[in-house]
């Protein structure tokens, strides 16, 4: 039979003791790690409901409601109930979409074009079809159902149309293209109107447009695709930039939430 002297003994308490130290710690570190996770997404998710919050009060600017029912009054005002009646009807339908897009996380695509279609038609009626748009969609996204973040373009057709192309004495042509990388979806926005410099330099109070615009691009910071990749917002004025065409061009890589 095997004994254990006093000073093996000591050595292999002192060894379990050194393990079991070794096991806590590691524990420990593990627990921390997990702890400081979830806190991690707690905080994200708080930034994401408060940019969210955000994007509802900033999305669709007053004047934009103020002028639709001015227009729904000159048009009852000129006798034309009909066309009263159906801009109403259009209008509080996107007043429906956009209060139940703010309250999702993701929207489908198809959703989203919907909305940004009844807007620019709103748009244009109340610009006397001053302008007309066109939206490009790539085949490779119509195969599958994508999810994105809602309201993040309305915004930028908003400033497309009321300082780009409404100053403008020629028909406006807005279009918006829609494009597929990997687990982020490109959408271009392609106005001829003045142009970015010009717009910011004849206008001394942009201040709703720069809200906006800095939201969106916090907004796309915080986001993450399904491969964790965050989106980004680029501004460029195509004159300034060799294009032969006036205007500006806005990019929106916008990440991929879901794909079904």
């Amino acid at each position: 039979m095997w004994l254990v002297t006093g000073t093996q003994f000591w050595v292999i308490w002192n060894g379990v003791l050194i393990v079991t130290a070794i096991i806590a710690i590691a524990a420990a570190l593990i627990m921390r790690k997990e702890f400081d996770r979830k806190k991690e997404k707690v905080a994200y998710n708080n930034r994401l409901l408060e940019l969210e919050a955000k994007a509802l009060t900033s999305q669709m600017n007053p004047h934009f409601i103020y002028n639709s029912l001015s227009t729904v009054q000159h048009l009852i005002v000129l006798n034309e109930q009909q066309k009263a009646f159906d801009y109403i009807s259009d209008f509080s339908l996107l007043m429906r979409q956009m209060l139940n897009n703010s309250r999702k996380s993701y929207v489908a695509l198809e959703d989203e074009i919907d909305f940004l279609t009844r807007y620019l038609e709103l748009e244009r009626f109340r610009f006397s079809n001053s302008f007309e748009y066109e939206f490009q969609v790539e085949d490779a996204i119509k195969v599958h159902s994508h999810c994105i973040a809602p309201m993040l373009i309305q915004p930028i057709l908003e400033n497309a149309i009321k300082h780009g192309m409404a100053p403008k004495k020629e028909k406006g042509m807005l279009k918006i293209a829609f494009s597929f990388h990997k687990d982020i979806l490109e959408c271009v926005v392609d106005d001829n109107g003045a142009g970015w410099k010009k717009t910011r330099s004849a206008t001394s109070a942009l201040k709703h447009e720069s809200t906006a615009l800095n939201i969106i691009r916090e907004r796309l910071n915080v986001i993450k695709s399904y491969d964790d990749n965050p989106g980004k917002l680029e501004i460029i004025d195509k004159a300034a930039n060799g294009y032969n065409d006036t205007g500006t061009l806005v990019k929106i890589f916008i990440p991929i939430i879901n794909s079904l």
